[in-house]
């Protein structure tokens, strides 16, 4: 099973120290996944509250929250970050490698690709553990992810996994605020259902996340196929409890499981090259999601841009909104010429097209 794991600063650090206790017990449970068997990728926030840690006891200076202060805590952090994530891995005779990426790394097929093969050579060794983290050092604002729940999802995404596991300092979505009385978490959430839960966009004070893009990122996953499962980082042997069976936090279903291409399509910040307008008819087919479609001239209304065969182009619904994306079967010329016509060849194919959930 290929399973990614994904820790918050929260439930990482406390006061910029190490949850020693709770990290040893985490890392005997992940080494025990791989001499199992299992391949296990580990997404470790942290690094900008090492840093002011690290600030703080050696420099004796308090940065603050601008961009630029931020990239040098990332710097000095992300080296204290990965001495301790090596340390504790070392007892279990397994070594620890470090990838730092940034939202464009994955903007490009071939860049995603690369990344895949990578992380694909080291999970065929038991005794390797890829640590994954944001370049938040070198991160162009505009192009920085949301946070590492939305990096999680990009690398369970590559790896094909089968669960995405987010470790966090609460129990889990509740079916209202955590601090209401009477509030009690959703262990099961299924997207069958059309039932999502409103969350808070209450953030954690070291942290970009919360539990909004927790729950937005566990929706994407389900989508690809992918069960999420978002868990308190106290909660004892949680990893190895998950991946018995057990019901601990809040478990997304998934839906059926997709193609590696469209994973890519639907995580990826790829520029689409073109736009093209579906009509209401078509509109209506494609948000049903009952069976397979492709887009083929006649839906289509509208169409803006000078693309070729093989370019990402986007499609929105009659209002403008954006509804999905798909690789082009040939250019902008031909569409132009078949577009509102029946008979002519399909434009996007089933298999090349992601319409958002």
């Amino acid at each position: 099973m290929n399973i990614v794991i994904k820790i918050g600063t929260q439930a990482i650090l406390d006061g910029g120290r190490l949850r020693e206790k709770e990290l040893t017990s985490l890392t005997a449970q992940v080494a025990a996944l791989q001499k199992a068997g299992h391949h296990v990728a580990l997404v470790s926030s942290g690094a900008v509250g090492s840093g002011r840690r690290v600030a703080k006891e050696l420099l004796k200076r308090d940065y603050g929250s601008e961009i630029g202060e931020k990239q040098v805590l990332a710097a000095l952090g992300q080296p204290e970050l990965m001495q301790a994530w090596a340390r504790l891995f070392r007892p279990h005779g397994i070594a620890t490698a470090q990838l730092l990426l940034t939202k464009q790394d994955f903007q490009t097929r071939q860049h995603y690709l690369n990344i895949a093969r990578l992380l694909r050579e080291i999970s065929g060794q038991k005794n390797i553990i890829p640590i994954i983290n944001e370049n938040d050092s070198v991160a162009i604002e505009e192009l920085m992810f949301t946070d590492n729940d939305e990096l999680s999802g990009l690398i369970a995404a590559q790896l094909n996994a089968e669960k995405l596991i987010i470790l966090t300092n609460v129990a889990g979505i509740y079916d209202g605020h955590p601090d209401t009385p009477g509030a009690k978490v959703i262990p099961v959430i299924d997207p069958g259902s059309n039932d999502w839960p409103e969350v808070g966009t209450e953030k954690s004070a070291a942290g970009r996340g919360g539990m909004q893009s927790k729950l937005g990122t566990a929706r994407r996953m389900s989508t690809l196929g992918i069960t999420t499962h978002i868990v308190s980082m106290d909660e004892k042997d949680a990893i190895t409890r998950i991946i018995k069976d057990e019901q601990l936090g809040t478990t997304i279903l998934p839906a059926r499981r997709k193609s590696n291409i469209k994973k890519w399509m639907a995580f990826s910040d790829a520029k689409s090259v073109g736009v093209i307008g579906v009509n209401g008819p078509l509109l209506d087919i494609l948000r049903q999601g009952e069976r397979a479609v492709s887009i083929l001239p006649v839906g289509i209304a509208d169409c803006e841009g000078d693309f070729r065969k093989g370019d990402l182009i986007e499609i929105t619904a009659p209002d403008g909104r954006k509804i999905g994306i798909g690789i082009a079967r040939y250019g902008a010329e031909r569409l132009r010429e078949y577009m509102g016509q029946k008979g002519k060849p399909e434009f996007i194919h089933y298999d090349q097209l992601h319409i958002n959930g």
